[in-house]
């Protein structure tokens, strides 16, 4: 499953190094597992600027400085939270492109969210997008399927975006 998972940040990679785009990322449920693929690969350096494991709801105000009204209003596990999560890393970093994922992986449901609930968004200077999955494994391959899917997310909307 890893393999699946660097396979497809090489392509993210190759695609953000050819359209001379950087990126950022901002993950919450995935744990920096997306961010440990994309520097598993030889060159990230020329496209990767960072990222913030933003796992807590202190973290997500703090050091993503979402307004606390979004996460009241729509709760950490939600398609507010991610877009907002999204646009702030990417205005802190002044990257490109940027990437977040919220939800939860399991055992039980949180916020109201079923088990496997994620939210992505990919924040660029075209705008703000999101998508929500539903995954039905345990913890763990809930984990890698949804940094596999966010980072397959991010690939389509550079290319459907420019």
């Amino acid at each position: 499953m890893e393999n699946d998972l660097i396979k497809t940040a090489e392509k993210l990679l190759l695609l953000l190094s050819g359209r001379g785009l950087t990126l950022s990322l901002a993950e919450s449920c995935t744990g920096g597992l997306i961010s440990h693929a994309i520097t598993s690969i030889p060159g990230a350096l020329k496209v990767f600027h960072s990222s913030i494991v933003a796992y807590s709801i202190d973290s997500k105000l703090c050091l993503l400085g979402i307004d606390e009204d979004v996460i009241n209003a729509s709760g950490v596990i939600s398609a507010e939270t991610a877009k907002a999560m999204a646009e702030n890393i990417r205005l802190k970093t002044g990257t490109d492109v940027s990437l977040s994922v919220t939800g939860n992986l399991g055992p039980d449901a949180l916020e109201g969210k079923d088990v496997g609930s994620v939210y992505f968004a990919v924040s660029s200077g075209k705008g703000v997008f999101g998508a929500e999955r539903r995954f039905h494994g345990d913890r763990y391959h809930n984990k890698y399927n949804a940094a596999i899917e966010g980072v397959n997310f991010l690939i389509k909307i550079i290319l459907e975006n420019g």
